[in-house]
């Protein structure tokens, strides 16, 4: 994505803040990254422009340089002491298959004061209590609604929340995962 956004703010010729050093980059950032395999409607970029231009000229121009399927539908102009905070971010998991006790599943989860998550990774394990990051779970026939909170102290994965309701490996790898919203605090 961020590749995707570096080459439609230059083909769309703004003045970008470049960084400095050797291999000067467009100064820019996703706030909020999602993982490999879930798509967005909700995606955050934030840019420096080195001069001033127009918000509409710039919500027109990216307009026109991202590709069909991608809608670019906000700008917002703020200053640079002042960078997106994201809170919380809002998921909807659709499942491949009716899952019969699903809202029970929900329930027990929500129930519990704890909910670990190991991460394993190459540098070691990393432990986490999911059920601090869950803000909100709910179930709608196939699809699983889930707001988690996020921030400086990390996250949970929405793949991780459906292990915890102790759906079947399968099942959440063939789950259709999509971001629909990010809140800033």
């Amino acid at each position: 994505m961020i590749r995707l956004w570096e080459r439609a703010l230059r083909r769309a010729g703004l003045p970008l803040r470049m960084s400095q050093g050797f291999n000067p980059r467009p100064k820019m950032s996703l706030p909020e990254p999602r993982s490999v395999g879930i798509a967005s409607e909700a995606e955050l970029l934030e840019f420096e422009l080195a001069d001033w231009v127009n918000p509409d000229a710039v919500l027109q121009a990216l307009r026109g340089e991202v590709p069909a399927d991608i809608a670019v539908t906000a700008l917002d102009l703020v200053r640079p002491s002042d960078k997106a905070h994201p809170v919380a971010v809002e998921y909807v998991a659709r499942l491949p298959e009716d899952v019969a006790d699903l809202e029970q599943r929900i329930d027990r989860l929500l129930a519990r004061t704890e909910a670990p998550v190991v991460r394993h990774r190459p540098t070691g394990d990393k432990h986490l209590d999911a059920r601090r990051f869950i803000e909100r779970l709910e179930a709608d026939g196939r699809n699983v609604r889930l707001v988690v909170r996020t921030g400086p102290n990390g996250t949970v994965r929405p793949d991780e929340v459906l292990r915890l309701l102790d759906l079947d490996s399968e099942t959440v790898a063939r789950a259709d995962i999509n971001r629909t919203a990010v809140r800033l605090g």
